[in-house]
């Protein structure tokens, strides 16, 4: 194991050791951190497998040049799923209708709402993706396409599920018919930038691809966050209204502010200017803007009811996660390159 692996490993136990002593005094702050970071890192390898799943529909130079950075990312799936149990042993610490199954309509709660069915929901999810991330590099042809096209199907099911379970329902009964297309949106995002910073050498020549697709899912991102706020909050419901006025304080102002600035503001101004989206460092600069950008969005989605010490946990554990999928990135490496080169064959 080289130099940067060890460092990378030891920068990862590091932070998790400080999660865990800060979880000692702060256990329920520490545990909204750690879903707040184990959400955000699991856009990167979504995002991935999804945009895999694409480019084998549709096809284009684009997939080619990125499958190195999307296949990694994507092999990442089934660590998530690893790291899915500690949210899922925190959900009493998380989730108010675990305990008060009377503010929860009886047929929700019966049906829908219940620790069952959101432990097998969540479990199917990441069972689905993880086998999808990894045979879909290893079926190439028409058996290819066709799992990607009902890979995406499952994904598209699944995904305006999942996020209301995570992280909607921390706060019943606030609801948004957009929100599972919205956190689509920030895993296409996340796995773009992602890719914007470690595309290979090999990969030059596509940037304006790149660049295009990033400003594409940016603004669509933009756009339906703005137009879930706007018929919210003019719809007046006070059901739903709660959730915004509870993020009406400076620090969580504040937050949503610079989210917005670093998600959406900075990189469209900067995307649409042509020079920009065809150079590779710029695209450098935005995808990292882009990542923090999203780390502090999913922050402002999930820690406000815990409290501004979540905020300190949500830190420690994007760092932790981070380090460690940077150690199986560079580990899996050398068969990054060979399915690389399968792929390029296929297609």
């Amino acid at each position: 194991m080289n130099a940067s692996r060890l460092l990378l490993l030891l920068i990862a136990a590091v932070a998790a050791l400080l999660l865990v002593v800060f979880a000692d005094f702060a256990t329920k702050p520490a545990a909204a951190g750690w879903l707040a970071g184990f959400v955000f890192w699991c856009g990167p390898p979504l995002g991935s497998l999804v945009w895999k799943m694409i480019h084998r529909v549709t096809g284009g130079r684009w997939g080619i040049a990125l499958d190195s950075v999307f296949t990694s990312a994507s092999a990442m799936i089934p660590v998530m799923a690893v790291l899915l149990i500690p949210t899922l042993l925190a959900m009493p610490l998380l989730y108010p209708w675990m305990h008060a199954a009377g503010d929860v309509i009886p047929s929700v709660s019966r049906l829908y709402l219940n620790v069952p069915a959101f432990v097998a929901r969540s479990v199917v999810a990441f069972v689905g993706w993880s086998l999808l991330a990894i045979a879909l590099p290893r079926t190439p042809g028409p058996h290819g396409t066709l799992l990607a096209a009902v890979g995406l199907v499952f994904y598209g099911v699944l995904i305006s599920l999942i996020p209301i379970d995570w992280i909607l329902s921390l706060e019943h009964p606030f609801i948004s018919e957009s929100f599972g297309a919205s956190v689509a949106f920030t895993q296409l995002i996340a796995a773009l930038a992602w890719a914007a910073v470690l595309a290979p050498a090999e990969s030059q020549g596509v940037e304006g691809d790149l660049g295009g697709l990033l400003l594409a899912t940016v603004l669509g991102i933009t756009y339906i966050d703005y137009m879930a706020v706007l018929v919210i909050w003019y719809g007046d419901l006070p059901d739903k209204v709660f959730w915004f006025v509870e993020r009406d304080q400076r620090l969580w102002s504040l937050i949503a502010v610079a989210a917005f600035v670093l998600v959406s503001l900075v990189p469209i101004a900067s995307l649409l200017l042509t020079r920009v989206r065809t150079n590779r460092q710029a695209l450098r600069v935005i995808g990292l803007v882009e990542l923090v950008g999203l780390a502090v969005y999913n922050a402002y989605l999930i820690v406000p009811p815990f409290g501004w010490l979540a905020l300190v946990a949500a830190a420690l554990t994007v760092i932790a996660i981070g380090a460690l999928f940077m150690v199986f990135m560079l580990t899996g490496r050398p068969a990054v390159a060979t399915n690389r080169q399968r792929s390029v064959d296929v297609h």
